[in-house]
C-alpha cells in the first residue's frame, strides 16, 4: 500500500475545495487498513476515513492521515434478492447493477452521489424510499480495537439521515453492507413530483429510475461541473404545535408527516428560499440559483468560505423562524 505525503484533496471531495492532507492512502482491504493504521500509530497521526467525498467539506488542511475506502465487490447471497456490497462501490452503480440483475427497490434512490459504505452512515433516502427498508446488516471495523463486527438494523440506531456511525467519536469503519431487494417490481409512488413526472399509474422500475435521474439532474448541479454536496442542511423536524404557529404567519408553509404523530418535517429549502437565499454569494462561495438548499463552489471557494456562508444562512433561519438548521454535510476542520 502506497501512503503519499502532502496530497491536495480537491479531487477527493465533491465541493472541489483545496485542502492539504499531510498523508493520504487508498484502502482496498482490511489488511491495507491495518497497515495504514500501524503507520499512523507510529507517526502519531490522527486518521480521517473518507468515502466518495460527496458529503464532506474540508474546512482546513488535515494534519494527519486521510484514508479513502475503496473496498469493491457486489456479491449475490444464498437468499433470493440479497446482495453483499463492498463499501467502496459507487451507490449509483449499485442501483444500475440491481436493475440489470432484475432486483428492485433501489430505483427511487438513483443518482445519489457517494459510495455504498456511506449509505448506512448517512441513512440515505429519496423520493419516498429509505435505505433502512432494504437494510439487513453491515460489517464494520473498529479503529480502536481492530475487531470486525456485524451490525443489524437495530444496532445501527438509524434516524433521519443519521446513524450510530455518524456520531462524534465513532470508531467504526464500514467494510460492507447486505441488502434485501425485491425479486419482483414493487414501485413506491408516494412522492408527488415523481408521480407527475412518470405520468402513468403502472411504471416499470426502469421508468422510475429514468424519471428519478431526470428530476435530480434538473434540480441538482453536477459536481463534476459545479462543486457541491447536494443538500447542505437536513430538513428540520419540529412539533406539530410549532408548525401550526408558523403556519399562522406563513400559510403556504408545507410540512410532511413523520413516524411520530406529534412531529412534522419542514423543507429547509422552503425556509431558505423564503428568505431569498437562492443565488446569493458570500466571497467565493454561493447558493445555487435554482435550489436554496445547495451550496456551491463556483471555482476557487475554500472550505471556510462555504462554511461561513452556511452559518449565515442558518442564522437567518433561526432569527426568522426560530428553527436551527443542522448540516447534513460532514465538516472536517483538522
Amino acid at each position: 500500500m502506497n501512503i503519499q505525503e502532502n496530497v491536495n484533496l480537491a479531487s477527493f471531495n465533491s465541493f472541489g475545495v483545496a485542502s492539504q492532507a499531510r498523508h493520504f492512502g487508498t484502502v482496498t482491504s482490511v489488511a491495507e487498513l491495518e497497515f495504514a493504521l500501524d503507520f499512523a500509530e507510529k507517526q502519531r497521526l490522527p486518521v480521517h476515513i473518507l468515502g466518495g467525498g460527496s458529503n464532506t467539506l474540508f474546512v482546513a488542511d488535515y494534519p494527519g492521515l486521510v484514508l479513502r475506502i475503496a473496498i469493491a465487490g457486489i456479491e449475490p447471497l444464498e437468499a433470493p434478492g440479497q446482495l453483499r456490497i463492498g463499501a467502496g462501490e459507487e451507490w449509483h452503480h449499485l442501483v444500475m447493477h440491481s436493475l440489470k440483475k432484475e432486483l428492485y427497490g433501489l430505483e427511487n434512490l438513483a443518482l445519489i452521489p457517494g459510495l455504498c459504505g456511506a449509505a448506512p452512515i448517512q441513512n440515505i433516502g429519496a423520493y419516498g424510499v429509505e435505505l433502512e427498508q432494504f437494510f439487513v446488516s453491515l460489517e464494520a471495523f473498529n479503529l480502536a480495537t481492530r475487531e470486525i463486527k456485524t451490525f443489524d438494523d437495530d444496532a445501527c440506531e438509524f434516524g433521519y439521515r443519521d446513524s450510530l456511525f455518524k456520531q462524534p467519536g465513532n470508531p467504526w469503519v464500514v467494510l460492507s453492507l447486505t441488502l434485501q431487494l425485491h425479486t419482483e417490481p414493487a414501485p413506491v409512488l408516494t412522492y408527488p413530483a415523481l408521480v407527475e413526472a412518470l405520468g402513468t399509474a403502472t411504471p416499470t422500475p426502469q421508468q422510475i429510475f429514468d424519471s428519478v435521474c431526470a428530476i435530480r439532474s434538473s434540480k441538482l448541479p453536477d459536481p463534476a461541473k459545479l462543486g457541491n454536496a447536494g443538500s447542505f442542511f437536513k430538513n428540520p423536524v419540529v412539533s406539530r404545535d410549532k408548525y401550526q404557529s408558523l403556519k399562522a404567519d406563513h400559510p403556504d408553509l408545507p410540512c410532511y408527516d413523520t413516524e411520530d404523530a406529534d412531529l412534522v418535517k419542514l423543507p429547509a429549502a422552503w425556509l431558505l428560499d423564503t428568505l431569498g437565499w437562492k443565488g446569493r454569494q458570500r466571497g467565493s462561495a454561493a447558493v445555487h440559483d435554482q435550489h436554496a438548499l445547495v451550496l456551491v463552489n463556483p471555482g476557487d471557494a475554500s472550505g471556510e468560505d462555504i462554511l461561513l456562508l452556511a452559518q449565515e444562512m442558518s442564522t437567518s433561519v433561526l432569527e426568522k423562524f426560530g428553527i436551527a438548521l443542522v448540516p447534513e454535510v460532514h465538516l472536517i476542520s483538522g
